[in-house]
């Protein structure tokens, strides 16, 4: 993308601005390049939803980081890696929410003929239970059965409650934290 002198200038006085806190200036550059951004997402994604997310919290992320920005560097490569680096995070989250995933199917596949861990992943059941309703705070608790019993995305969970993501997120961190805490002798 290259722009004229004039365009570059106009560029680094509304950076210079956005460095200022001035958000009429943040809300043009996010006019201006909101659109192009989410298609550079979707395109890694191919998810709608998630593509508005990312772009949203790259901007953001802008944002709250604006005593960084450098007014003479041009502003959509910088958003764009903010973008690129959201988009590894989600793809490092569903790796391990996947690894996660296929441990705890392995320990419900039991095989025939191994009573004894039938009865152990029963007393690990019956434990996730016992520390989800009583260790768990309330909130945490209410996000941690959205998402794995009622298969909740994190982004569908905020939407829900009216939270942020981060806010889901951090909370199922903790609600497994928890669990693996308490029920580190049913794990081993």
């Amino acid at each position: 993308m290259s722009f004229s002198q004039e365009e570059r200038e106009a560029e680094s006085a509304l950076l210079t601005r956005v460095k200022e806190s001035d958000r009429d200036a943040f809300e043009l550059l996010f006019q201006k390049y909101y659109a192009m951004l989410y298609r550079v997402v979707f395109y890694k994604l191919r998810d709608q939803g998630l593509a508005e997310d990312i772009a949203q919290d790259a901007f953001l992320k802008f944002w709250v980081h604006r005593d960084r920005i450098k007014p003479e560097l041009s502003f959509f490569p910088y958003v764009e890696k903010m973008a690129r680096n959201l988009v590894l995070d989600h793809f490092k989250r569903e790796n391990v929410r996947t690894k996660h995933r296929d441990h705890v199917q392995r320990l419900v596949d039991v095989p025939p003929g191994k009573p004894d861990e039938a009865v152990q992943l029963g007393q690990l059941e019956g434990r996730i239970r016992q520390v989800v309703v009583h260790d768990l705070p309330d909130k945490c608790r209410t996000i941690f059965l959205l998402s794995r019993v009622e298969g909740l995305s994190n982004p569908e969970i905020a939407e829900a409650l009216s939270i942020s993501r981060k806010t889901v997120e951090n909370q199922l961190y903790n609600a497994l934290k928890v669990l693996r805490k308490k029920c580190a002798v049913h794990l081993r």
